[in-house]
């Protein structure tokens, strides 16, 4: 908060400014890892509305420049559909100790939760194949994404789900989740055919509604870095696991009816790549909550614990394939919303409005 007054100087020598509120940036964002700092602001002659990514840290400007990489690649890319879009680039540059990416911001009609869920439903399954139709499948076409993107196969997620469950042990050494998370191994171990089926599909891996916008049929990532934590090229049902493990709290109806359609229309073996890959994106939500824990106090470092109470349940769900008990995420929403500040309520709110 103490950069925003040497940001907003830069940006006025530039022709932009910052909005007064900032929703990317308050309530429980700080726990959020990074140097890159994501704001909201207007373009001074047109008015335009702007997002401004900008840092002076060494690995937020890494990350910037990575993802202006990614940009020009994704719009070269020859065995494509074109059916993704990105938010027209209005400036990129260095000034002074900063790096400014700053694009247009995408106007939408109404907020992915205002449609129907028969509209969210349709949004959402057309938001997933226009990933689809970036996949790489000669030697040609990954030697081109590899210079820009990782590419994931069973090797590196079975490496990385590794890592994620020993931080977790490290950080919450709790024994019932310890647990929960060797049988979620061995169940990636014994399906890594699965895994790789299905390998070598650009995945956005926080693929839910805030990420992306849907205008007239066409889809526009919002965020395109190119590491493991944003962009990548793996399985094909990583972006999906993200959504649906997100609309686990957020719309249950919705999360059901998706699940269902990929069982009943593309088969078991699709649907058993999708519950390996929540499985897989589960640990992430795990390891960020006990990474969390020794940054909290009070009622956020009770509701992360609830938020790890949860999160194992619901990965233990995945695991025996039934659907998370109702009970268990009408109490967990129950004691999210009675210990969330008042901040990050008005965060909350604030977010879903823009």
């Amino acid at each position: 908060m103490n950069e925003l007054s040497t940001i907003s100087a830069l940006l006025d020598s530039l022709g932009f400014s910052l909005d007064k509120v900032q929703p990317y940036i308050s309530g429980e964002r700080y726990l959020m890892p990074g140097g890159k700092l994501v704001l909201a602001g207007r373009h001074n002659e047109s008015g335009t509305k702007v997002i401004i990514k900008t840092s002076r840290q060494p690995d937020g400007k890494r990350e910037i420049e990575s993802e202006k990489r990614s940009r020009d690649l994704m719009r070269s890319l020859s065995f494509a559909d074109k059916k993704i879009l990105l938010p027209e680039e209005l400036y990129y540059g260095k000034e002074d100790a900063y790096v400014f990416l700053i694009m247009r911001f995408i106007q939408q009609e109404k907020v992915f939760v205002g449609h129907t869920i028969e509209e969210q439903f349709f949004i959402a399954l057309s938001a997933f194949e226009a990933q689809e139709s970036f996949h790489a499948t000669t030697y040609e076409h990954l030697r081109t994404v590899k210079e820009i993107f990782p590419v994931l196969s069973s090797v590196e997620y079975l490496k990385d789900f590794n890592r994620l469950k020993e931080s977790i042990s490290q950080k919450y050494p709790d024994e019932s989740l310890i647990t929960t998370l060797q049988t979620a191994e061995k169940f990636l171990k014994e399906n890594v055919i699965t895994i790789d089926r299905y390998a070598n599909y650009l995945t956005h891996t926080d693929f839910v509604p805030h990420n992306f916008r849907l205008v007239e049929h066409t889809l526009y990532m919002l965020d395109c870095v190119p590491n493991y934590a944003t962009i990548h090229f793996g399985n094909k049902y990583e972006g999906w696991a993200r959504f649906l493990n997100y609309m686990l709290i957020h719309s249950t109806e919705l999360e059901r009816i998706l699940t269902k359609y990929v069982r009943d229309n593309r088969g078991e073996d699709e649907y058993l790549s999708l519950r390996l890959m929540r499985a897989y994106k589960i640990a992430f939500l795990l390891d960020y909550y006990a990474r969390s824990l020794e940054k909290t106090i009070g009622d956020l470092h009770k509701l992360t614990l609830a938020r790890l109470e949860y999160w194992r349940e619901a990965l233990t769900a995945i695991l025996k394939n039934r659907p998370v008990a109702k009970e268990v995420t009408e109490k967990y929403i129950a004691t999210r919303n009675a210990l969330r500040s008042e901040e990050e309520k008005k965060r909350q709110r604030e977010f879903a409005i823009a």
